[in-house]
């Protein structure tokens, strides 16, 4: 890699991608919004989730992605002015877990230092 770069010192414990190449979505009518709840073996509660849809359907958005429960998370979809059909779409997911979680929301710092 080109140009000058510094190893992350953060409170991260875990911060890793994984691919999941079929999510279920739901059929949606016109401006709505559902969820889908989905297996991902070894996240847990307060991991920070985030992801990058790959081609999603004209008129779905992929709104919130979170863990809901040990190897369980919560994905929120939903449609502008036009519904859309049950499908899959492939969907990368950064998974970062702080040093401590497992103790709670006190754990996390609530500034930078």
């Amino acid at each position: 890699m080109p140009g000058k770069f510094i190893i992350s010192g953060g409170n991260l414990i875990l911060d890793t991608v994984i691919y999941l190449p079929a999510v279920a979505y739901p059929t949606i009518a016109a401006g709505g919004i559902s969820t889908t709840t989905i297996t991902i073996l070894g996240v847990q509660p307060l991991d920070l989730i985030s992801y990058s849809a790959q081609g999603l359907p004209l008129h779905l958005a992929l709104e919130n992605v979170y863990v809901s429960a040990a190897n369980t998370a919560i994905f929120t979809w939903s449609t502008d002015s036009s519904g859309i059909s049950a499908g899959t779409v492939p969907i990368l997911l950064e998974i970062s877990r702080v040093d401590g979680a497992n103790l709670g929301t006190s754990i996390f710092p609530q500034t930078i230092a």
